[in-house]
């Protein structure tokens, strides 16, 4: 009878030529004679049956090698090695996570190039189909590998703690007819000097060996696997139904992976030490009927990887992000605490708890990704700069949790700056005059000239200008996105830092073309990304604060001495409750004057002519954070209501012959005044039921931002030592737009892998975000100050 085989994909059930001609024979004469060649080729037939012995017993080697196999005994004190006969399977009865955990390999491998330790040695026994030995030569040349490229980047495959991988297509007719089918067992040579070298068997992990019709090598539990010894490249034999005809089925290794493990104790490295390499092998099939023809190609991969158990470092990390979770979770409970305050509740309600939840988004977004970010720069900078290997990256299923840090944590952010972005353009803002009129208007037509006439207007054109300011600095940050990301963009591709996250372990910006470059790594990229942005981010923060501000312009304080040169205050109320005053009242009295009269007011206050800007007497202090009482909030509201609703009213008019029509801009009008009137009676402490008092805050209030003094019946003025109404500008969340930014970036690049891609789209979406805010920021000053939005230029 004829062996038969089915093929795993294909499901061709084949009669073997080759096994008809040498089968019993081989049996034979390695049963009788010990004839070595023939064990050889006994072994050889039963690794192209994938090991198996689910065949019928006569017609299998399987079953013939493992009969012979209990009647020779072991070779020497290796278990499943038979004398006289190939090793083919690993002990059964030995367990498989002692086999891939022996610490035999004594030598200690280096990553530095000029090191003797630096390569794997790697060796394969060769032999023919028909069991002949051909010699152990060296894997090196891409004996092993059907991609071929240069012999420096096939050899790069075993210079140590390089990640490697080589991929191609290979046309279907090159499998019958360029390939010879040879066998071969790997071995690793290793030894503390050059006297006393070894050879190390490396077990081979066969994917589609089967047990009970179970593909038992699938398994996720090591315990479960049965080890092998031999594999093949091109299997174009055993798909022959008689020896002359060309092969109905070829087999071809589609899949090689050499995983190397680092050598643990106690959960740490050692140095330099691994564990014996684990070769994984699949094969793939193509049939000569359905695919001779076509000639169609196949993908074929060989692949060297390395492996750490990360159990210490993942709970390392698990437990700082857990620490500085909670820590993030404590400081939303006092922000939203602090809020609730400012808001005027005095309870904590379902907004309060809305407001906790959306600031520990915006804090476990920061931990998430400070805790990320410094173990990718952990992984960065010591897996390039190490000598003794005591580090590997992570491979691809280990890259998972760090994927979804990263990605929780951009989630995060954007729901914190989409949160950033509705209290600044819901914030309440109304812009103060001080000016008073200063005269009568007497109609010249009349006769007696008797009338005291009106009240001279005041110009509203000073309110308009200072509008137009505001307008102006709402999305004004230290950090220009633009010159960021093309910054970021030269380091990375044309300084050539991108060249830093590829899974070797060299670190030159600028390799060889001819060297082998490994892999992107995900963590190096995050990495290296992550940390040009924020290099490059902090310059520009210093440089626009420490130089530019101080030197060229600062926007801000410009806007503050506009205001104090245009009679005009700005009041924000960021919160029901809580809110910044800029005071800007004239130290002259007026601001609607002429020219000449201007620089006269000027070089008063150049030669100290004058009183000072500040709201108290003898103070330069003109920007303040208020915390007001509740009846304030609720007088402001009665005068606010009305004068809404007259905006809404000629706002869906416009356009019209009647837009508004005269009583809806009187009321405009009158509301307008009242407010004017009322703000500026308070800051003037003229209502004894509604007043206030200035003071510093604490330094711990300064470092919670929160206050601790309740305003139940005074209002406090804090001192401003900076300008915390930037606040509610983007000037003052530089470090949620950058963080926001960088995430974005890097989110990006996680999926498309392509830095310069990952650039354009946040781009974009910063410019957006720009405009976004300046569209909306507009609609709300001119809703809130009663400023015709058609003067925001």
């Amino acid at each position: 009878m004829c062996p038969s085989i089915v093929y795993l994909m294909s499901r061709h059930l084949l009669h073997h030529g080759f096994f008809v001609q040498n089968l019993r024979a081989a049996e034979y004469m390695c049963r009788v004679y010990q004839n070595l060649t023939s064990c050889q080729l006994l072994g050889n037939m039963c690794v192209m049956l994938d090991y198996s012995q689910e065949f019928q017993a006569e017609t299998s080697a399987c079953f013939h090698y493992l009969a012979l196999q209990t009647q020779q005994g072991d070779f020497g004190e290796i278990s499943g090695w038979p004398n006289s006969m190939p090793w083919l399977y690993y002990d059964p009865e030995e367990d498989t996570e002692d086999i891939v955990r022996e610490t035999k390999i004594t030598t200690k491998f280096s990553a530095k190039p000029s090191s003797e330790n630096s390569k794997l040695k790697m060796f394969v026994g060769t032999y023919a189909a028909n069991g002949t030995y051909l010699g152990l030569q060296p894997t090196t040349g891409g004996t092993v590998q059907l991609c071929k490229d240069t012999v420096r980047k096939m050899d790069a495959a075993y210079t140590f703690a390089t990640t490697y991988t080589s991929s191609c297509d290979i046309n279907v007719q090159d499998f019958w007819n360029n390939y010879e089918t040879l066998f071969y067992d790997m071995y690793l040579q290793f030894g503390d000097n050059v006297e006393a070298q070894e050879l190390y068997a490396i077990p081979v992990l066969l994917d589609s060996y089967k047990e009970d019709q179970n593909y038992v090598n699938r398994k996720s539990r090591v315990r479960d696997w049965q080890l092998t010894r031999r594999f093949f490249l091109v299997d174009n034999l055993s798909g022959k139904e008689t020896i002359d005809t060309p092969a109905k089925v070829v087999r071809y290794a589609s899949s090689i992976e050499l995983e190397i493990s680092i050598q643990q104790e106690a959960g740490e490295a050692r140095e330099g030490k691994i564990y014996p390499p684990l070769l994984k092998v699949k094969y793939g099939e193509v049939n000569y009927d359905e695919d001779y023809e076509s000639n169609p190609t196949r993908k074929v991969t060989f692949a060297v990887t390395y492996f750490m158990r990360r159990g210490g470092s993942n709970k390392n990390i698990s437990i700082t992000i857990g620490v500085l979770s909670a820590v993030a979770l404590l400081y939303a409970m006092v922000k939203s605490n602090a809020w609730r305050r400012r808001a005027g509740l005095i309870y904590i309600d379902i907004s309060t708890m809305l407001k906790f939840i959306l600031f520990a988004f915006g804090l476990l977004a920061d931990v998430l990704f400070v805790s990320t970010l410094g173990t990718c720069l952990y992984w960065l900078l010591f897996f390039k700069r190490q000598d003794q290997v005591y580090l590997v990256l992570p491979t691809r299923g280990q890259e998972e949790k760090f994927t979804i840090y990263v990605s929780v944590a951009f989630v995060f952010k954007l729901f914190d700056l989409a949160h950033l972005l509705f209290s600044q353009i819901t914030a309440d803002i109304f812009l103060i005059d001080w000016e008073r009129s200063r005269g009568r208007v007497v109609q010249s037509s009349d006769p007696s000239n008797t009338s005291k006439g009106t009240m001279a207007p005041i110009s509203i054109w000073r309110t308009y200008f200072i509008a137009n300011e505001w307008n102006e600095i709402q999305e004004t940050r230290r950090i220009n996105s633009v010159f960021q990301i093309f910054a970021v963009l030269f380091f990375l591709e044309v300084i050539g830092l991108k060249h830093l996250t590829t899974t070797d372990p060299r670190s030159d910006v600028s390799p060889s073309p001819d060297d082998y470059t490994g892999d992107q790594s995900r963590v190096l990229r995050f990495a290296v990304a992550s940390g040009m942005y924020i290099i490059i981010g902090l310059v520009q923060w210093l440089f626009f604060t420490l130089i530019y501000e101080r030197f060229v312009e600062d926007a801000l304080q410009n806007f503050v001495d506009l205001c104090s040169m245009a009679n005009v205050s700005v009041f924000v109320l960021a919160n029901n409750n809580y809110g910044f005053y800029i005071h800007g009242r004239s130290v002259h009295g007026f601001a609607d004057t002429d020219m000449k009269e201007m620089r006269t007011q000027m070089k008063r206050e150049e030669d100290n002519l004058c009183g000072q800007r500040g709201l108290l007497p003898n103070s330069d202090q003109q920007t303040f954070e208020m915390l007001l009482p509740t009846k304030f909030r609720e007088q402001y509201n009665k005068i606010y209501q009305p004068l809404q609703g007259a905006v809404a009213r000629i706002e869906g008019q416009r356009g019209r012959p009647t837009a508004g029509g005269d009583q809806g801009n009187e009321r405009l009008n009158q509301a307008y005044a009242t407010m004017n009137k009322f703000l500026c009676t308070f800051i003037d402490h003229g209502m004894r039921d509604i007043d206030y008092m200035v003071k510093d805050k604490l330094l711990f209030e300064q470092i919670l931002d929160m206050e601790f003094y309740d305003p139940a019946e005074k209002g406090f003025f804090f001192n401003d030592g900076g300008h915390a109404f930037n606040k509610v500008l983007f000037h003052g969340q530089e470090v949620t737009l950058l963080t926001f930014e960088m995430l974005l970036f890097c989110i990006v690049d996680l999926i498309f892998t392509n830095y310069a891609l990952a650039g354009i789209i946040t781009y974009l979406a910063m410019q957006f975000l720009i405009k976004f805010r300046d569209a909306a920021g507009r609609n709300n000053l001119a809703k809130k100050t009663l400023v015709d939005e058609r003067f925001l230029i």
